[in-house]
Parts: C-alpha cells; sequence; structure tokens
C-alpha cells in the first residue's frame, strides 16, 4: 500500500512541474515534423488592439495601438527555422504621429525541427520612419534582424530582410546587412486575422537607396563621358587642321 501511495506522489508531483513551467510549450527541444507551415508551428495570435494617449511636450496624439507580431526565417551556420516575434506596446511618444515603444516582448525560435530557448527578446519600432529591430540571444550568440536598404526619408519599402550575429560580448561576429546582404531572411507580419503570408524571397532594393544613386552618378561612366567628349574635341580639331592646311 505505501508502494503504491508513493508510486502516486511522485506521478502528481511530476505531472505539476510540467504543467506549471509556461516556457515548455515555447522552449520544448521535443522535435516537430519538417513539413509543417510556420503558422501550423506557431499557431500565432490574432493581435489585439489598445487605446493610448501618446504625449510629448509640444502634443498630445490619442491613438489606437496593435500588438505587432512577425513571423520571420532564421538561417546561419548550418541552422535553419522560424522565429516568431510577439510585442505589445505599453507605452508611446508623439512625434508627427503615434510611436508605439514595445517592453512586453516574447520570441519564440523553431530550428533545425525543434522549439529552442531563447533570451533577452527585444523589440524596437524604430523611430517615426519604422526602421524596426528585432533582437534575442540563442546558444551564446544575439542576432539582430534588420533592413539592408532604406529609401527616400530613410524609410524602409519592406519588412525586415536580413540579420547581423554578434558574440555575447556584443561583438560583431558577421554583419549580414550590408549591401551584398550575405544573411538574408524573410519577415512577414501577422495580419488582424491571424494569418501569414509567403516566405518567398523577393527582396528589392529601394527606390532612393543611396546604392543606386551612386550607380546613377557613377564616376568611372562619368570619366568615361568626359573622355568622350574630350575625344571628339579632338577629331574637330585635328578635322579643322586638316582644312587649313589644304587651303
Amino acid at each position: 500500500m505505501k508502494t503504491l501511495f508513493y508510486s502516486l506522489f511522485a506521478f502528481a508531483a511530476i505531472s505539476f512541474v510540467a504543467c506549471g513551467d509556461d516556457s515548455s510549450s515555447t522552449n520544448s527541444s521535443d522535435p516537430i515534423s519538417d513539413d509543417k507551415t510556420p503558422a501550423e508551428i506557431f499557431n500565432p495570435r490574432v493581435p489585439d488592439q489598445k487605446a493610448y494617449a501618446c504625449i510629448n511636450k509640444e502634443m498630445e496624439i490619442n491613438d489606437t495601438l496593435a500588438q505587432h507580431d512577425v513571423i520571420c526565417t532564421f538561417k546561419y551556420d548550418g541552422m535553419d527555422g522560424y522565429v516568431y516575434l510577439q510585442a505589445a506596446p505599453t507605452s508611446c511618444t508623439a512625434f508627427m504621429q503615434a510611436i508605439p515603444e514595445f517592453d512586453d516582448v516574447k520570441i519564440q525560435l523553431y530550428v533545425n525541427g525543434s522549439m529552442a530557448k531563447v533570451s533577452k527578446a527585444a523589440y524596437d519600432w524604430g523611430g517615426n520612419h519604422h526602421v524596426d529591430e528585432i533582437s534575442f540571444v540563442y546558444d551564446g550568440k544575439e542576432y539582430r534582424y534588420a533592413h539592408s536598404s532604406v529609401g527616400f526619408g530613410w524609410r524602409p519599402c519592406q519588412e525586415m530582410d536580413c540579420m547581423m550575429v554578434y558574440s555575447a560580448d556584443g561583438k560583431l561576429v558577421k554583419d549580414g546587412c550590408g549591401e551584398d546582404r550575405s544573411l538574408p531572411i524573410v519577415c512577414n507580419v501577422v495580419d488582424e486575422k491571424g494569418k501569414v503570408g509567403s516566405f518567398e524571397d523577393n527582396f528589392e532594393v529601394c527606390p532612393g537607396d543611396e546604392r543606386l544613386q551612386n550607380e546613377e552618378d557613377d564616376p568611372e561612366e562619368l570619366d568615361e563621358e568626359d573622355d568622350s567628349e574630350e575625344s571628339d574635341e579632338d577629331e574637330f580639331l585635328d578635322d579643322s587642321d586638316e582644312e587649313v592646311i589644304e587651303e
């Protein structure tokens, strides 16, 4: 009888720990079928909305701000998967418009077929121009999702498209957000119905990006044009000299 009692007690204790650990559903190492879509892996929520009064020294803007949830691809150093950001605005400031600030941030990482544990999840809206950034720590490295291209007025024309990797002490390991976009990612915002779009990489350099301006004003092309004009002038002068000599 005592043996049966202790067996039942041990089973109840194990069940309580499993149910009481909120992180078990997001940090489990249990494998997940690779044929599942990101929406099936994470079951994204329908973003909620809340009214805020956004104030600065000169103005007050009353606006309704929504939770901002994003699913992105994750691929680095043999790891492949998805990142799911859940960001809820906790306050806001007023500058031309309402700018949300997010202190309530959760990130789930699915990598190589399993959910993985992350820490230091953060999301920055990116000011008035919404040049946003996601960051989190996984397996001793910090990963930052950002934009490799911004256009007119320093505004991005698409969701975050690249990744930067930092060591635990904050040193840059790999900048994948240069012009070569060496660590590409694809991000989709969860819409008002809890749905996400395609994860096909349709990246384009934004209209107004400095690199496009530099291509238009390529010094080599300008030099070639100058050389061409000079050669035309020389030919004209040569022809003129020949005509004078003939006379």
